[in-house]
């Protein structure tokens, strides 16, 4: 760099110049390309991660569903006589997981074309049967004891039925393992009332070891099992967030945690509140 020093008339007297090595600078930009190119192919890769954890924890349920319903089928079958009417029902149920599989993979087909899920008026008590019934199926899990207590003519939901679905046996799968470790009278209670107009609160409950952080465990791979992938609540407070909805957790003042979701109501009971 150069700079003249002039006279009152303009003209150049003296020139003053400096040279500054700029090597360090330049070295320090191409290390910081560098580095920002290995963390977008790092995020790449976590990304893809997330989205295999995803994929597995969506089918896993359905899945084992069909193994359990399989085997029962077999066992139907192999019974001196053989009990026919048994292993149909078997059957019946493996072709129902089945189909709900698929379903689910049509879900997923439509969130990598960034395509908008099918909204329908579900019915809560509804869902949660169907959920507390796939976890049932899952060989060698635990029943634990479950208390329901819902309002009465509890009104529909505005929601992606199979999604919101999933969301409840995760929470409720959830609930039953971390009580693996209770001795004695492990509980379990399921709540649905109404907020107001627009929306409705759902809460399950248990009287399990707690959580350490409410906050951070819905953080994709975080994870207090052994052999858990740490994916289902940050697939499940996604989902609920595409519903316009709210997933958190807290820890009761006795003791275990409770999981709370809100939903939209349908389109229809909010207008009906509001005339």
């Amino acid at each position: 760099m150069g700079e003249p020093l002039r006279d009152p008339d303009g003209q150049i007297v003296q020139w003053y110049g400096l040279s500054v090595d700029i090597d360090v600078q330049k070295r320090a930009e191409d290390h910081l390309r560098e580095m920002r190119a290995k963390l977008n192919k790092a995020s790449r890769i976590a990304t893809v991660a997330e989205l295999s954890a995803s994929i597995a924890h969506e089918l896993n349920q359905p899945l084992m569903s069909v193994i359990s319903n399989a085997q029962a089928s077999k066992r139907w079958l192999a019974a001196d006589p053989p009990n026919l009417e048994e292993a149909t029902a078997s059957i019946e149920r493996i072709l129902r997981d089945g189909r709900a599989a698929d379903e689910t993979m049509q879900h997923i087909r439509a969130l990598f074309r960034r395509e908008t899920f099918d909204k329908k008026e579900a019915y809560v008590p509804e869902m949660i049967s169907e959920a507390v019934r796939m976890i049932h199926e899952i060989p060698g899990r635990r029943e634990v004891p479950i208390e329901y207590s819902f309002d009465n003519d509890l009104p529909r939901v505005s929601v992606d039925p199979l999604q919101i679905q999933e969301v409840f046996i995760n929470l409720i799968s959830n609930a039953v393992e971390a009580m693996e470790g209770v001795t004695s009278n492990p509980y379990l209670h399921i709540r649905a009332s109404v907020l107001d107009a627009e929306e409705i609160l759902i809460q399950v409950i248990d009287n399990g070891p707690g959580v350490d952080n409410c906050e951070a465990i819905f953080d994709a791979f975080v994870t207090t099992k052994e052999k858990g992938m740490g994916i289902g609540l940050a697939v499940s407070r996604s989902i609920v967030e595409a519903h316009e909805g709210q997933l958190w957790a807290e820890n009761n003042p006795g003791g275990g945690a409770r999981f709370s979701l809100r939903l939209p109501l349908s389109n229809a009971f909010a207008s009906a509140a509001g005339a």
